[in-house]
């Protein structure tokens, strides 16, 4: 019996494009999933620290309509499908659709209250601040 062993191959031009691959996905994921900062003013919302985060201006918000929701009793306003962001446990960002079928810009970490406002845009928000009823405040008294 004759033993014969694979001929050389570049092994190493493998492993340093998966490493890559694996540090471009770490970083990606450090940069997707931190928590945003809400920062309410009266030129209006602005949505910082995350891959999703914009400015809304006060005029593109119908503060109006806007209200605390409790998402355990609102199963109209829960984010039912992902459109595009990160949906892990305790964490959701991105564009989903809510139950009613609205597309809607979406930062929840573990609390069931939320602030929900729909904008002039086509889209609401659905954020959860640490203070709902408090930038909820800040924006209606800087519009006013």
């Amino acid at each position: 019996m004759q033993i014969y062993e694979m001929a050389q191959y570049e092994f190493r031009g493998i492993v340093w494009v998966l490493v890559s691959l694996l540090l471009v996905l770490a970083v990606l994921l450090v940069c997707v999933v931190q928590a945003p900062a809400f920062e309410a003013s009266g030129d209006g919302l602005r949505i910082r620290g995350t891959l999703f985060g914009r400015t809304i201006p006060a005029a593109a918000l119908r503060l109006s309509e806007a209200r605390v929701v409790d998402l355990r009793t609102t199963p109209a306003l829960q984010p039912a499908w992902r459109l595009f962001g990160v949906g892990l446990p305790g964490y959701r960002a991105g564009w989903f659709r809510l139950g009613n079928k609205e597309k809607a810009l979406v930062f929840l970490g573990r609390s069931h209250q939320a602030l929900y406002i729909p904008t002039t845009a086509g889209y609401a928000l659905l954020i959860a601040p640490n203070d709902p009823d408090g930038c909820l405040g800040t924006l209606r008294s800087g519009a006013a």
